[in-house]
């Protein structure tokens, strides 16, 4: 059998499930090369299923690792459950460390993950789970696109590796696999709500920011709030994802849970990069205006965001920033629109796009730190931006505004973990920024983040 190859099964219960998965997995081990078992290397079954819902499967799935990913301009589902291992760094080593688990290894396999918007930053007790760096190469992966469905199995195979005893420990495996849960709506009872900073402490800090500006310590820099509700009950992510899949389009879709009751969940508009071999596209996302409530005043709020002064500096910013980090690593770069319009449920942006090639042995990690963070959720000059962020906002941003995504052997894709939360047990932590920049009026940043935050809130019936 080839690396990677399909076994049809057709309609199935979940009985028929485990039984094809352990069928397909028992026909691998017995081809698998006499050389794949001198290194280790990661192999993968996949059979196709059909008519499971990703978000019910994952739900009834008792691992307390779990991911949730959906790409913003391709019609697929990947829910994951499971660890074959984590990796967990101080540092974007961890991708090195994953590049050394590819090869020999079947061309599909991903680890999920990200990292913490300042790893230099104190890592509060919520957000302790995620850690600085953490990827994990799941067990199960449920892939569902508009043409298939399939439910893939990874494992590692170790030198010397005694393949009846690795069979015996991977259907143990497979037998934990449960059949989709069917899903509950409603949502959990709020108790409580917390702003912080709130609009005083928000109004200091926009009047010190501006007054860096003047002194000329940055140009531009992001400040973030949030807001934590408080609910009588767990607060089930899955369950609260559905809501947002219906609400939200043109967005990467994402949750990460590492430890059972804490997840990591977000619908961010925005590439950081995707790459495919030496090919990689990215794209500037700055200024803000929310949607209007007629279509002729969505118009009118659009128009003037592409004829302002102060949104077309902040956008203009970020692309500058984008070209220049990436320079030095790209043959060429191509910015294939002007500034264009893009429209969100609550908000709508400037977004230019661009397209490189990159030189030889140019890294994944050498991208992330180049476009990371960006003058969208950092500022500008970064380094500036970023210390001064650590300064004034009240809280931990953990993964909120970083990378998150995934990476394989040939390719890697990461989204900015903005339009994002925290889910800690009973509490919702609800994370929004805005742009400072010379002229900025703290009033008007706190209606930006506000609509922002807007994606979780409307949920809750909350303005």
């Amino acid at each position: 059998m080839r690396l990677g190859k399909i076994i049809k099964f057709g309609r199935s219960s979940i009985q028929e499930i485990k039984s094809n998965l352990e069928r397909a997995l028992k026909r691998k081990l017995q081809t698998v090369p006499p050389s794949r078992l001198k290194e280790k290397s990661i192999q993968r079954v996949t059979i196709a299923v059909d008519d499971m819902d990703p978000l019910d499967w994952l739900d009834a799935q008792e691992w307390h690792s779990k991911i949730f990913w959906s790409r913003r301009d391709v019609a697929q589902k990947i829910a994951a459950c499971g660890a074959v291992h984590h990796i967990i760094a101080d540092s974007l080593d961890v991708l090195q460390s994953i590049r050394g688990y590819f090869t020999g290894s079947d061309a599909a396999i991903r680890y999920y993950g990200g990292m913490r918007f300042d790893p230099n930053h104190k890592i509060d007790v919520e957000w302790r789970p995620f850690a600085k760096f953490r990827f994990v190469l799941p067990r199960f992966e449920l892939i569902s696109s508009e043409e298939s469905q399939t439910l893939s199995l990874n494992f590692l195979i170790s030198p010397e590796e005694e393949l009846p005893l690795l069979f015996a420990e991977l259907v143990k495996e497979i037998e934990k696999l449960q059949p989709p849960k069917p899903h509950n709506t409603d949502l959990p009872m709020i108790l409580d709500r917390f702003d912080q900073p709130d609009r005083k402490k928000w109004s200091d800090m926009i009047e010190e920011s501006l007054n860096a500006i003047n002194r000329e310590e940055f140009e531009k820099i992001v400040l973030a709030g949030k807001t934590v509700l408080s609910f009588k009950d767990e607060i089930n992510p899955y369950q609260l994802f559905r809501h947002i899949l219906k609400k939200n389009g043109r967005t990467f879709h994402f949750a990460f849970q590492f430890e059972h009751g804490v997840s990591f969940i977000g619908m961010s508009p925005e590439c950081l990069f995707q790459r495919d071999g030496d090919h990689m596209c990215t794209e500037a996302i700055a200024a803000t205006r929310p949607r209007g409530s007629t279509l002729d005043e969505d118009e009118r709020l659009g128009q003037e965001m592409i004829e302002s002064d102060k949104d077309l500096r902040e956008h203009r910013w970020v692309k500058k920033m984008i070209v220049d980090r990436l320079t030095p690593f790209c043959t060429h770069i191509d910015e294939t629109c002007d500034e264009k319009l893009l429209k969100l449920s609550h908000v709508q942006h400037l977004v230019s796009e661009f397209k490189a090639d990159v030189y030889a042995g140019v890294r994944n990690e050498d991208l992330l730190e180049a476009l990371h963070p960006t003058p969208a959720v950092g500022g500008y000059p970064k380094k500036a931006a970023v210390q001064r962020i650590s300064q004034l906002e009240p809280f931990d941003r953990g993964w909120y505004a970083a990378p998150v995504g995934w990476v394989a052997r040939d390719s890697a894709e990461f989204a900015v973990a903005i339009r994002s939360a925290l889910i800690n047990k009973e509490k919702l932590h609800i994370f929004a920024g805005s742009g400072i920049v010379s002229g900025s009026l703290a009033e008007k940043e706190w209606e930006e983040k506000s609509n922002k935050a807007q994606n979780f809130l409307q949920l809750f019936n909350i303005t």
